[in-house]
């Protein structure tokens, strides 16, 4: 995940040299990420923090650079996505999520009357050629949310491109060691933001070079093809006499052990008498280097990891990993994955860290993939662990979900079902629809907690006062973010109903009507977002849409009572277990609790 300030280091030992006629791979996410933090660095100096390039621009901006390549005669061999992170990984991933976590409670502190509006065409006069992905300016802050959907949303456009499709590749691993191993076997350029693949041996014909430092040799004259700095793995060690000491890797594990600079740490490398190659940790970081089989070739899965998202990928490779070490001790199945058995890290919101994380009111969606997963699974998982958010005051072991046994899925699927077709039936418009269903479980998820849906508060607010000109309120902004974890968990839903029919399981009727109601979820560029939301809210309020979500549920008219300081608190007490129940008992208490009146806008306490 980079080695801090190495490419620096390295870069003045390469050399350009042309890349038009060759051959190269792409980091797939290390582009995305380079194309959105470069159109982040040229949005509006008046703009907000959910101001952030729509998914259709990423993905045509990423294509439109993909073009450029082949339009001067490069090959692009292979675009290789991360389809599973290895258990080295874990603790890393834990501390990003911890530090990303933080940085949004601390912008509700900071901004606590929402968001400025996102200006109109902000991302209108963006660069449109090779040169895009060398653009400097003002560094996006690290503080600032990011697009949380821009990896699949990529991915989803490229798998869709009859230029680009083919050649994408969802891999049982992470993306930069594939990389690393096509060029090694191959030859060609790497084409990467990652310093980690400054470190592979990429045999004598293979070289690394940056996305920033690929250009036309003359952007008058497009017949003289491109060029790029290209580093050479063996070129550099001869050049630094490393070649029988290490080599850069030796370089590395000095400058991130003794926390160094590159100098420094070369000149340890050259110096030491101590046995460093032949010490445990040295090679416990050789290790790290080297590309692991985690699913083998033969393995049928392999036929659809690259329809995928990457992290729906990883939950699936996650449970044939665990169940191909079903016998292994508790300890072995903690090294495999981290501390739980089974885990997946959902994307980061920007959502208010006061209230219900946006990916609660979805739950019961997400374990109904969860359940029919855990067919491939000769034994079931009973649990699964999601990470959302994390806050350093507790144990940082994310927030434990039951798997409802195959009995309660069936039920689940079909009642989804149910409630899928009578929306399609009371809301003509697909885009309705799709909010309608979110809005569905905004309500029945406040119902069995004795809330207020936000939902209705803000439908409502759409219906009675005008659009504010000035900003975007929290209370939209963490709507927007429940009705993506929605769509999102619908796709977790879809993906893995796909795998489990992919790999030849039978699915029960209800399951497979409810896999054939997914066929028409929206690609992720087609969401809504905060800016389109406050009208979206209209249009379902004008066609009634609370009274109909009202009227599904069984629970209209039903008076509600602001509940007292007391019932607030026995309701804190018993959230934790509510998320945790099994669908069917939460439904349960819906019908027998006094249920919520859509139409009241109640105060309410808010927790996350």
């Amino acid at each position: 995940m980079g080695i801090p300030g190495f490419s620096r280091a390295i870069q003045r030992y390469g050399a350009f040299s042309p890349l038009s006629g060759e051959s190269v791979v792409i980091d797939g996410p290390a582009l995305v990420h380079r194309i959105s933090e470069t159109c982040l660095r040229q949005r509006p100096s008046s703009s907000g923090f959910v101001c952030h390039p729509p998914y259709s621009l990423l993905s045509r901006m990423v294509m439109i650079w993909l073009d450029e390549l082949k339009s001067h005669d490069v090959k692009v061999r292979r675009i290789y996505f991360d389809g599973y992170l290895p258990p080295s990984k874990w603790e890393v991933r834990r501390e990003r999520l911890l530090n990303q976590s933080q940085y949004m409670k601390a912008l509700v502190c900071s901004e606590p009357f929402g968001s400025c509006r996102t200006p109109e065409n902000a991302f209108g006069n963006l660069i449109t050629d090779m040169t895009f992905t060398r653009l400097i300016g003002q560094s996006p802050s690290n503080t600032l949310p990011k697009p949380p959907f821009m990896v699949p949303a990529v991915l989803e456009a490229l798998k869709n491109s009859e230029d680009w499709g083919p050649l994408v590749l969802v891999v049982p691993g992470e993306a930069d060691m594939f990389c690393a191993q096509d060029v090694r076997e191959n030859g060609g350029t790497l084409l990467t933001s990652d310093s980690d693949l400054l470190i592979q041996d990429l045999g004598l014909r293979g070289n690394v070079s940056f996305f920033w430092d690929v250009v036309p040799a003359d952007p008058m004259v497009r017949q003289l093809g491109m060029m790029a700095c290209k580093m050479s793995f063996h070129d550099i060690n001869d050049r630094l006499g490393l070649t029988n000491i290490g080599g850069l890797p030796r370089v590395a594990f000095e400058k991130l052990k003794g926390r160094m600079g590159f100098d420094m740490a070369l000149q340890k490398a050259r110096d030491s008498r101590e046995d460093t190659l032949n010490s445990l940790e040295y090679r416990t970081f050789i290790e790290e280097l080297e590309l692991k089989e985690y699913i083998p070739s033969y393995h049928p899965v392999l036929g659809i990891l690259s329809g995928l998202d990457p992290r729906i990928s990883e939950v699936v490779v996650q449970t044939l990993l665990l169940e191909n070490g079903s016998g292994s001790s508790a300890s072995d199945t903690k090294q495999l994955r981290g501390p739980e058995t089974l885990s997946i890290f959902l994307p980061i919101l920007v959502e208010n860290r006061d209230k219900r994380s946006a990916w609660t009111v979805s739950t019961n969606v997400r374990q109904i993939a969860y359940s029919v997963l855990q067919n491939l699974a000769h034994q079931r998982s009973g649990t699964i662990v999601e990470y959302r958010t994390l806050d350093s005051s507790t144990s940082l072991t994310g927030r434990q979900i039951e798997i409802p046994d195959l009995e309660e899925t069936i039920s689940n699927c079909a009642q989804q079902v149910a409630a899928l077709r009578q929306i399609a039936e009371s809301f003509p418009s697909l885009d309705i629809q799709w909010l309608a269903f979110a809005i569905y479980q905004d309500v029945e998820w406040s119902s069995s907690e004795e809330r207020s849906p936000l939902s209705a508060v803000l439908t409502n607010k759409s219906l009675n006062q005008p659009e504010d000109p000035d900003e975007y309120s929290w209370d939209l902004i963490h709507f927007t973010a429940q009705v993506q974890a929605c769509l999102y968990s619908l796709r977790i839903e879809k993906q893995i109903l796909d795998v489990v029919s992919f790999m030849g399981q039978d699915l029960p009727m209800p399951v497979q009507e409810l896999r054939d109601s997914l066929a028409s979820l929206p690609l992720i560029a087609e969401w809504p977002t905060v800016e389109r939301m406050f009208n979206l809210l209209s249009q379902f309020g004008h066609a009634k849409g609370l009274t109909k979500i009202a009227s599904m549920l069984g629970i209209s008219g039903v008076k509600v009572v602001n509940p007292s300081a007391g019932s607030t608190r026995s309701k804190k007490r018993q959230k934790k277990d509510q998320e945790q129940l099994p669908f069917k008992r939460r439904q349960r208490d819906v019908k027998k609790s006094p249920s919520i009146n859509p139409f009241a806008v109640l105060s309410q306490a808010s927790e996350d």
